[in-house]
């Protein structure tokens, strides 16, 4: 293979080496809304819907372009893919409502048939609208997993003379607490300067920006006023659109908040200990829990410390299976299962007791799901925080199966999935040696500096990687594809490799960094984060997330993008009706966090939800009814009884 064979490896290490010094300028943002969109265009949806939807009538699917830097209406554009529920209603309200996901980056079109059913109850009234933000998997995706990829499979390959030119980059840097051999952070620091190369302006994925997005999309797609429910991040941007957009919002829904005055990376490490201490609450203020585990509060911190010290070992008669322990990152990870799985709440009290004498019987059960009577919840896991630098050998070993297992994904009937898959079949004819570069060199097709996501770059690609004789067959296709199939072969060919690579399991990497090194990261000092984690009660269950809060804050080092304004950290002043709702169980929002959210609402209401975790519209009928009242008449306050039967039921001891 010649050099050119190369393309997406060149330019890989040719930006990787001219590593440029940080940007100090400052991207000019212009508050006033231009009229710079340009209108809706309908696409077929790039997941199927449900069964019961016809698509075109009761779910539409579009995209809505918008200015990549609003300062620039006239430059590069980002396609925001939205899904429109049109309401059940005959007469519905003129008013939708604007669904704001988590992340930031995490996206809601790839996870249509989860969400819709989350929204039937809004759906009686009026039109629900789903969207991608700009950067998330369908609307311009910024992710990282080529550029991980490319590292792993080609240039860190054994013999290949590259790895010495990358292992002299990634030396650079190195950090003696969270990345020792620079490996981790040189990676994002890669794909930063491969998504720049590209022409992406990460400058310009930001809260504001996406602020503005949304009031365009709704401006684009018919709408005036809109409701608003966001979710984790999704909260976030809300309440800068409250700020930014006043004028165009009727209600607001913010479910498991992050307020702009937070300073997340000092609060995160609290996060676990919060939840902890929620539930130790609740068993206090229930009688019959108070009285079969009194002073549950101080055993379980005692409990922590002398799991610290010495782990207690679980009894096995199985001779091939390794021997297992509960230690303080097992009794963690059974905290964070129940920010998704309430069931282990009402087991935990009991667990904690039996561990003091050193039985595992509740905890082996209550880990293993084989203790509960009741189904789990059906969630997924929302704005979820990612420990990026620890990938496992098991999490590996279930990456790579997907890689090969996503081709099924391929089997329908459309055009673009069809492509890609000819395209697949094709490698797999190739001597060994050529498969992986030649696969790397596809999947990195719409990173090519210079190279818009269009047909002529699929061509021009094709015939550069692929020899003479394949070349015509595999683009012959392409010239007769309409433009929307064009676009979604570059969401094909991303969609496959995401499932690939952990590194954009649940959002993409770029677009997380991007919003997170300008708007969360900044406002948080790394002192004081250090200063929390000291203070802890429970500082055990804040190991995990000190580990996450470094590697944030060494990663927008390297991550070059300018801070957001002071201004965007202050408390939104706000009289927009506005409901409140916060898990109690939640570890990502914790609801110390989430009641900040109260500060400038004047005209806001908080509630908080027993056996509830991160998302609690996921959790309970009970919160979406609450939810949808809310939207139908904000102006009453809500009746929120229902709360009451979502108290845990505590698992007594046995009677003896």
């Amino acid at each position: 293979m010649n050099q050119k064979t190369f393309r997406f490896v060149s330019l890989l290490l040719g930006l990787a080496i001219a590593f440029p010094a940080k940007d100090s300028s400052v991207i000019a943002q212009d508050s006033s809304l231009k009229s710079s969109v340009s209108r809706s265009t309908k696409i077929p949806c790039p997941v199927p819907p449900d069964p019961e939807e016809v698509e075109g009538k009761t779910i539409i699917c579009g995209v809505v372009a918008v200015p990549e830097d609003y300062s620039k209406p006239t430059g590069r554009q980002v396609e925001l893919t939205y899904t429109l529920l049109r309401s059940k209603s005959l007469s519905p309200q003129p008013d939708p409502v604007v669904v704001l996901h988590g992340g930031p980056g995490s996206g809601d079109i790839s996870a249509l048939s989860f969400m819709i059913p989350l929204y039937t109850q809004q759906r009686q009234s009026r039109d629900v609208i789903l969207f991608d933000q700009r950067g998330s998997q369908y609307s311009g995706d910024l992710a990282c997993s080529p550029t991980a990829f490319i590292l792993e499979k080609v240039i860190n390959a054994p013999g290949n003379e590259l790895a010495k030119k990358y292992a002299a980059f990634a030396q650079k840097f190195k950090d003696p607490i969270v990345d020792p051999d620079g490996q981790a952070l040189a990676v994002f620091a890669l794909c930063h300067s491969i998504l720049k190369g590209y022409g992406a302006d990460l400058n310009q994925y930001n809260t504001t920006n996406n602020a503005r997005d949304v009031v365009n999309l709704a401006s684009a797609l018919g709408y005036d006023k809109i409701n608003l429910y966001g979710i984790s991040y999704g909260t976030y941007l809300g309440m800068r659109v409250m700020r930014d957009h006043p004028q165009r919002i009727r209600s607001v829904v913010l479910d498991s908040t992050i307020p702009p005055q937070v300073k997340k990376y000092e609060a995160v490490v609290r996060d676990l200990e919060v939840s902890t201490l929620n539930l130790i609450e609740d068993c206090q203020q229930d009688k019959a829990c108070n009285g079969a585990y009194p002073n549950l509060k101080a055993r379980t911190i005692a409990l922590l410390k002398a799991l610290d010290k010495k782990p207690i070992p679980i009894p096995s008669n199985d001779k091939n299976k390794p021997p297992e322990s509960v230690t303080v990152k097992a009794f963690e990870a059974l905290i964070r299962k129940m920010n998704q799985d309430y069931r282990i709440s009402e087991y935990l009290p009991l667990m904690i007791s039996e561990l003091e004498k050193g039985v595992t019987t509740t905890y082996v059960g209550a880990a293993s799901g084989k203790i509960f009577t009741t189904p789990a919840p059906k969630t997924i896991p929302i704005g979820a925080p990612q420990e990026l630098m620890a990938k496992g050998d098991e999490l590996r070993q279930q990456a790579r199966k997907l890689l090969s297992e996503r081709a099924k994904f391929l089997e329908s009937r459309r055009p673009s999935q069809q492509w890609v898959q000819q395209v697949l079949n094709v490698i797999e004819t190739l001597p060994e040696k050529e498969r992986t570069i030649t696969r790397g060199n596809f999947y990195g097709v719409g990173y090519q500096s210079g190279m818009p996501r269009d047909r002529k770059t699929l061509i021009a690609t094709i015939a550069e990687i692929f020899p003479k004789s394949q070349v015509e067959a595999l683009t012959k296709p392409l010239q007769t594809k309409t433009d929307t199939e064009i676009r979604h072969i570059y969401e094909v060919i991303g969609t496959i490799f995401r499932n690939a690579e952990l590194l954009d399991a649940s959002t993409p990497g770029g677009t997380f960094r991007s919003f997170d090194c300008q708007d969360l990261v900044p406002s948080s000092n790394p002192a004081q984060t250090e200063a929390n984690a000291k203070q802890m009660e429970m500082p055990e269950l804040g190991r995990s997330n000190l580990k996450a809060a470094r590697q944030a804050y060494a990663l927008c080092k390297s991550w070059q993008v300018e801070p957001a304004p002071a201004k965007n950290s202050e408390v939104l002043k706000s009289t927009i009706p506005t409901l409140v709702l916060q898990g109690r169980y939640d570890i990502q929002t914790n609801s110390t966090v989430g009641k900040q959210a109260m500060a400038g609402l004047t005209n806001g209401t908080y509630l908080e939800f027993p056996k509830a975790g991160h998302g609690v519209l996921l959790f309970s009928q009970c919160a979406k009814d609450v939810g949808a009242a809310f939207v139908n008449n904000p102006s009453r306050p809500p009746n929120a009884e229902c709360r009451e039967t979502l108290k845990p039921k505590f698992v007594l001891p046995p009677v003896k």
